[in-house]
């Protein structure tokens, strides 16, 4: 078996392809990036300040954080990215004012992205599988690979790859530089933008739930609109997009949807939303920028949501919002307010205890 070669960087010349300074030996060999947990000869791990690690960012005030702090990482074999603050010049250091940006970018420069689907050693081509129409139009460096269908009228843009199984279907539009993994399915007249990213069986532009009932039988309405998918949109394993009713569901440039989540017909989401898993977005909503999605949120159907809207894990925002309202609870209300019905909540038992505690007091006079 082969595998691809790994790339390594001294730390000099990291710091240099990343533009920041460095303390400590530069000739330190950097083969991996990892956390703090799992430091190991050659590993970079990162600290945002000289007291902690802040985990992926949350809503304001809900951060964590892992104390772990220079002074507890002592050896001559591995490196963190620091941010000007911490003075450690004994350390090996990677100084950045932005050390997780820093971070990330390290990952793609010891990581580099490489399709590797059965079948090809070149950078470009159409697996003998592949049933590809004639009247498709595919850009240069596409990469078609085994069991992929591609109907009529489609373009694909440069240098996008299609993993095994993908279905593109009729007068479907994908720009450059995407990504779409095994059995993901992109249906009629979709449009997908440039470094867009479909994870596998995540489906774009299927049918809304949109039914009548006459005489008890319900009746299907047809869904003659499309999917808009802008720049650099990123969609999870299982997720479902709807297509619009008449017109189109769309999501802005940036946002990212996790797995298994659910945007339904007519939505427009703005941009850089951050969707957390099982989620779901009803009919027609209208969202501004910014929007975060905690794990199995909602909002129901035709609510206009504002910018910088927060929703925390299993919230339901069931009415329109203003911008940079955090919300919880079913129906979706300012998280304090949640917070302290749940605490009242908890308190229910002892609350009926004492009022029972009373009652025979009182009967006993």
């Amino acid at each position: 078996m082969r595998f691809m070669s790994v790339p390594s960087f001294s730390l000099k010349e990291l710091a240099k392809k990343l533009e920041v300074d460095f303390s400590g030996n530069g000739d330190l060999q950097i083969t991996h990036v990892c956390g703090l947990d799992s430091l190991q000869a050659g590993g970079l791990a990162y600290l945002t300040g000289p007291g902690g690690i802040t985990s992926v960012p949350t809503p304001a005030g809900m951060s964590r954080q892992v104390s772990t702090s220079v002074d507890e990482i002592n050896s001559s074999q591995v490196a963190l990215v620091v941010s000007p603050e911490v003075q450690h010049p004994e350390h090996n250091l990677l100084i950045s004012a932005d050390p997780l940006a820093t971070h990330v970018a390290a990952t793609k420069l010891l990581n580099p992205e490489a399709p590797r689907i059965p079948g090809f050693s070149k950078k470009s081509g159409i697996h003998p599988s592949a049933v590809v129409s004639k009247r498709a139009k595919l850009g240069k460096n596409v990469i078609v690979g085994p069991k992929v269908v591609i109907y009529d009228g489609v373009r694909i843009g440069e240098n996008t790859i299609l993993h095994a199984g993908v279905v593109v279907m009729s007068d479907v539009v994908i720009g450059t530089d995407c990504i779409l993994y095994p059995n993901a399915v992109v249906q009629d007249n979709s449009e997908i933008g440039d470094r867009v990213i479909l994870q596998s069986c995540a489906v774009i532009g299927s049918d809304g739930h949109g039914y009548f009932q006459r005489e008890g039988v319900n009746q299907k309405i047809p869904q003659v609109g499309n999917v808009c998918l802008e720049d650099d949109v990123e969609v999870g394993a299982c997720t479902t997009i709807d297509r619009a009713r008449f017109r189109t569901t769309t999501i802005k440039r940036g946002s990212k949807l996790d797995n298994q989540v659910q945007i339904a017909h007519n939505v427009s989401l703005g941009e850089q939303a951050l969707i957390s898993a099982q989620s779901a977005v009803g009919g027609s909503v209208k969202a501004g920028d910014h929007l975060i999605m905690g794990g199995q949120s909602g909002i129901r159907d035709n609510v206009i949501v504002g910018s910088n809207v927060t929703a925390v894990a299993r919230a339901v925002i069931t009415a329109n919002t203003k911008d940079k309202e955090v919300l919880g609870g079913m129906p979706g209300r300012p998280v304090s307010q949640w917070r302290q019905i749940q605490s009242l909540i908890n308190r229910l038992a002892e609350l009926f205890d004492r009022v029972r505690k009373l009652e025979s007091r009182q009967d006993a006079k």
